[in-house]
Parts: C-alpha cells; structure tokens; sequence
C-alpha cells in the first residue's frame, strides 16, 4: 500500500496562467518522500538525510503531467518503491487530485543511490533500510 501524504499546491508554485510550474513536481514530490522516509523507513529524519555512514544522491528523476494542478487546490501524494536494487532504488510518486474522484494529475519517478560519503562510490543498501523499503515494495 502507497504511503499518502497531503499536497497543497501554494500561490507562488504556479505559473502566470494559474497551473503548477513544471519544476515545482519535484519539489512537491520530494517534500513527500521527506515524509514517507521520516514514517516509514527510518527512525528520525536525521537518521537519513544527515547520516554519517551514507548519502542517498539522485540519479535520475522524471515527471509525468495528466491534468493541471492548481494552486489552493489540495492533492493526495501517493508513494511507493518501485525497485529496488543493490545499491540503488526507484520511488514513484502519484499526485491525486482530493476533490475529482482521484484523478491521477501527474506522476514522478526519482532513482537514489546509496554511496559512500567519503568516495562517493555507489555501496550496498544498508539491511535495515532494504528491509523497510521493501515493506513499499509496489506490486507490478
């Protein structure tokens, strides 16, 4: 099951013709994934995202759009592992829209890669972690 997270899409998110700017996605998907990382995966943000042993960098990240977003509208973000690998993990982020049936709007996709922070060398998923992320593991 996708971990769920509210979105709000805010005034200075959007374009001059009231839809979400194309970059702004990535920042709304992120924000997400802080959450879904936070909940589920370890035990405090820091945990994560100011750890000595690891980094997680991005490899790749794409966008998909399928309707307008606008702002004051408020979304459901849903996120999911969709693969995970050695060293490396896929996440999928869905943005729903709260109001119109849940109607998917757009949809992310952001590849992390764990490495060594003093090589930057890609390393193997720590167990705990794997283990956790697995637990999103989405059903294909």
């Amino acid at each position: 099951m996708p971990f769920r997270h509210p979105v709000t899409v805010q005034f200075d998110d959007a374009d001059p013709r009231g839809i979400l700017f194309y970059g702004r996605i990535h920042i709304l998907a992120h924000r997400a994934f802080e959450a879904f990382v936070a909940a589920e995966v370890v035990d405090r943000w820091e945990d994560w995202f100011l750890a000595d042993a690891f980094i997680v960098p991005i490899r790749q990240a794409t966008a998909t759009f399928h309707r307008p977003m606008r702002p004051g509208q408020r979304y459901v973000a849903e996120v999911s592992v969709s693969r995970i690998g050695e060293s490396s993990f896929e996440v999928g982020t869905r943005f729903l829209e709260e109001a119109d049936e849940g109607k998917v709007c757009a949809e992310t996709r952001v590849t992390h890669v764990f490495a060594d922070p003093a090589r930057f060398r890609s390393m193997a998923i720590p167990a705990g972690i794997r283990s956790r992320l697995e637990a999103h593991l989405a059903r294909q």
